[in-house]
């Protein structure tokens, strides 16, 4: 009878696993679709997420633990929607794994933006994000509506490409905002984006009984 229960026991234990590879495999192998459907290598993933691209390697091939907040953070810097997610995950649009597959776009090879190693985030990238979050659209919109590279605006924001005067006009035009507005938000500090950002990791660090102290007010004040 011990045996038995032992037996069991193991098989108890062998399924939780496999289930829990399955439900990491599933994460991972979205990842990977998702950045090969935004023409992205892991080089140029990783410095929208900045990560190394050894850390966008490991998720992927199901050597990191991905958890439901960190997909997700995935899936809004990438621009999709849930329902584009499930469309993904029940085969409806295919995808190639085929490894690299991304290096093949001849574009990477004359590509006139000079990218940093490390992040370089000017007054100028600040403004031109408060500019698009006052537009009300994301990166890949942005990034389609001034008719540049899809992953354009996301390089800018996080500091990775070279801002030059023109490639700033361009933005702003394409945002339907003047150089004049451009310069008066160069004055403003903080930023709105940057007051909210702020606040978030202020709340996120508070305990529960101090949230539900503040929660009535930020209700009423957004009334």
């Amino acid at each position: 009878m011990a045996e038995v229960n032992h037996f069991m026991e193991n098989k108890f234990m062998e399924s939780n696993i496999e289930n829990e590879h399955a439900f990491l495999s599933d994460y991972a192998v979205l990842l990977k679709k998702m950045r090969l459907l935004k023409n992205l290598t892991r080089q140029q993933a990783g410095l929208l997420f900045d990560f190394s691209f050894k850390n966008i390697e490991r998720l992927e091939n199901g050597r990191g633990v991905i958890t439901v907040e960190k997909f997700k953070e995935f899936q809004e810097k990438y621009g999709f929607s849930d329902s584009q997610i499930e469309a993904l995950r029940s085969g409806k649009v295919r995808v190639s794994l085929v490894a690299n597959s991304t290096k093949k776009n001849a574009q990477a090879k004359s590509r006139p933006d000079r990218r940093f190693c490390h992040r370089r985030i000017t007054r100028e990238c600040k403004v031109l994000k408060e500019m698009r979050l006052l537009k009300n659209i994301n990166q890949y919109e942005a990034s389609k509506l001034c008719g540049i590279g899809i992953n354009s605006i996301g390089f800018i924001e996080n500091g990775r490409v070279a801002l030059t005067d023109k490639k700033i006009l361009q933005i702003i035009g394409s945002y339907g905002f003047t150089m004049e507005y451009f310069n008066q938000l160069l004055k403003v500090s903080p930023l709105r984006h940057e007051i909210v950002e702020e606040c978030q990791k202020i709340i996120e660090n508070m305990d529960e009984n101090k949230l539900r102290i503040i929660m009535p007010m930020l209700q009423s004040m957004g009334n």
